[in-house]
């Protein structure tokens, strides 16, 4: 019987909606609250001057809506009608708040120092250096969820790929599934996903050779306020993260890696290549030594 009545209430609603003249001029979020009733929703959208029309609420009446409202945010847009209005709490059409972590990021770039603090204080992380322990995705979440068991679910998930790929792992030049991550979160700086795991392999070759890992991303990640132009100064002047001056991993992730990331931080290439250099966007010249790598360096950075 539902069912009927909402079927022919789109048909009402294509039909209806052009003889409907109480259309908003601006977008706004409806929020039904537990405990609302169908008089309350009225009285919110009223002070919009939306105003149902009897035949509306016989719908809502016949469809027992009008008893049995979903909970949620419901985005009204510019000129829709109080019909198409009724249309989306009928059909439980809410709108789901996002939480965008990019591949690649550092936590600060999505979340608030109060966020940080917040969650870090939730999980009881007394040092509260965030950055890797994200997976990279998009989180739909309703705004009665707290906002740190959101962030929980990116973190959970996060470390479920890593515990399942150090598992699997057999390299023994990560002593954890913590450096595992470290290595992941290099790998997602410095390569697209064609070539992550042919990178993994040179990091793991500098590290068995007890090489410095000479990688320009580690020592941005240490600069503060980084304004996009890394210099020779900024290569010789020392910090945790400086792989040109320290061996070895740096102490934490430098970016929240993706999972294709930490795939190939399991699952290196196995070849002899101990260098790579950029030629275009996703692509590296690799070489097994020095003198090679200077001469990439020359053809596809210097120009000469």
């Amino acid at each position: 019987m539902k069912i009927f009545f909402l079927i022919n209430f789109v048909f009402l609603s294509f039909t209806f909606s052009i003889f409907s003249f109480d259309r908003i001029q601006e977008d706004f979020i409806l929020r039904i609250d537990s405990g609302n009733s169908f008089a309350d929703v009225k009285n919110k959208l009223s002070e919009k001057n939306i105003f149902f029309t009897n035949l509306i609420k016989i719908l809502f009446f016949v469809s027992n809506k009008d008893q049995d409202l979903r909970i949620g945010e419901y985005q009204i847009k510019n000129h829709d009608s109080s019909l198409k209005i009724a249309f989306k709490i009928l059909t439980n059409d809410v709108h789901y708040r996002t939480l965008y972590i990019p591949e690649g990021s550092k936590s600060t770039d999505f979340l608030t120092k109060n966020q940080i603090e917040s969650f870090c204080k939730y999980k009881s992380i007394s040092e509260c250096n965030l950055d890797g322990l994200f997976h990279p995705n998009t989180y739909l979440f309703e705004f009665y969820e707290d906002f740190n068991e959101v962030l929980n679910r990116a973190f959970n998930m996060q470390l479920s790929y890593l515990e399942n790929y150090y598992n699997k792992n057999n390299n023994s030049l990560v002593k954890d599934s913590f450096e595992l991550l470290i290595v992941a979160s290099i790998i997602e700086k410095e390569s697209c996903r064609n070539e992550m795991s042919q990178v993994a392999g040179v990091i793991y070759n500098r590290l068995q050779d007890n090489m410095k890992l000479q990688i320009d991303s580690t020592v941005i990640y240490g600069i503060k306020n980084f304004d996009g132009n890394l210099t020779k100064k900024h290569l010789k002047t020392n910090n945790v993260y400086n792989s040109y001056l320290n061996f070895g991993l740096p102490p934490t992730p430098i970016s929240n890696p993706s999972l294709n990331a930490i795939k190939a931080s399991a699952n290196p290439d196995k070849h002899k290549f101990l260098y790579f250099v950029k030629k275009e966007k996703c692509l590296h010249e690799f070489s097994t030594n020095y003198k090679d790598h200077l001469a990439a360096v020359n053809k596809f950075q210097m120009g000469r």
